[in-house]
């Protein structure tokens, strides 16, 4: 379907607002138990070695006693904050997603007390599981644009060693999973030192409920937890579905494949992974690796390769900073995707 004029120029104003956003900084954590992906056959009773030759996962990172979705989102929203000499008082709004933080207070509030913001400063929580990163950067993208705030940061945090265990869930779903946390600083202006330097662009989303039976996770009153995985259906969703956000990207940003310097997507394992980037043509050097060392961290995976892909550019000429890609799925099945461009193109 054709914009009419009117929609055109709408667009193009809409995006020239969004486009003034900027990625201030960045920061990324994993739990710090770093465990062999044989450990981890061994402890869910499968054959040693499935999880590194099916799924291509080498190792997993756990929490430690004592690390949690806080502290691990607390690092990860410290590291940003430090990356660009930015204090705590100047965050306006704390926009966290967790899919295994169920407490309350929640971890927008906790994350607030922790790192010390203002009282006047908000704190929201949004879901959408893996798809919980480009849900929030959406999120505080729009606060910023509407006026609301000029500096916002966005956390993900996920702890899933305590809940996806051995006894719980099969291995086959509850070994693919690791602990981590993700934060990331976003301003009305660029930052004069320490900027990532990119701008967060235009965003889309959707659900294609087609596939929403493929995975379903359900608390049971005796503890335990019911977990549909259609592993099979949900891998040829997951790499149907990741082709058609990144052609739409393509179409929004009017940017070919080629021309992307990092896709930082959903990671449900690296062997399907590098099938994504055999179906899309890229190649695979341009998704930064995160399941293959610390297993799929849940919505703190898109996180993680994005930081990733920001600190590969960050030593680059502007000039020679190429756009990326933010791509993810979220049961449902829910997807969205965003992209970046240097600050200065």
């Amino acid at each position: 379907m054709l914009m009419t004029d009117q929609q055109a120029k709408d667009h193009q104003q809409n995006s020239a607002l969004q486009s003034s956003v900027f990625l201030a900084g960045s920061g990324f954590v994993t739990g710090s138990r770093i465990l062999p992906s044989e450990e981890i056959d061994r402890a869910f009773g499968m054959p040693i070695g499935k999880l590194r030759s099916r799924a291509g996962i080498e190792s997993v990172a756990y929490a430690i006693d004592g690390e949690t979705e806080l502290t691990l989102g607390t690092q990860a929203a410290r590291e940003a904050l430090q990356s660009t000499d930015c204090k705590p008082e100047e965050i306006d709004s704390i926009v966290a997603t967790s899919e295994t933080h169920h407490v309350y207070p929640s971890l927008a509030a906790q994350l607030h007390s922790s790192i010390g913001a203002r009282e006047s400063c908000g704190a929201f929580d949004v879901g959408g599981a893996c798809l919980g990163l480009v849900n929030a950067l959406a999120v505080a993208q729009s606060m910023i644009v509407s006026g609301q705030a000029r500096t916002v940061a966005v956390v993900t945090a996920d702890v899933h060693s305590r809940t996806l265990v051995p006894g719980r869930v099969a291995g086959e779903f509850g070994g693919l999973f690791g602990d981590g946390a993700s934060a990331f600083l976003l301003r009305t202006a660029e930052p004069k030192s320490g900027s990532l330097g990119y701008r967060l662009c235009e965003f889309l989303f959707g659900c294609a409920g087609k596939y929403s039976e493929a995975v379903k996770v359900e608390d049971k009153p005796n503890g335990n937890l019911d977990v549909v995985f259609d592993g099979e259906a949900l891998s040829r969703a997951a790499i149907t579905r990741m082709e058609k956000v990144l052609s739409a990207l393509e179409k929004l940003s009017a940017i070919p494949r080629s021309a992307v310097g990092a896709f930082a997507t959903h990671q449900p394992n690296p062997r399907l992974l590098s099938l994504l980037a055999k179906v899309t043509g890229v190649p695979v050097e341009t998704f930064p690796p995160i399941a293959r060392t610390a297993g799929n961290l849940g919505s703190s995976t898109c996180g993680a390769a994005l930081h990733a892909a920001l600190q590969m550019f960050s030593t680059c000429p502007v000039a020679a900073r190429k756009p990326i890609f933010l791509a993810s799925l979220g049961p449902g099945l829910l997807f969205g995707g965003a992209w970046l461009a240097a600050a200065e193109s």
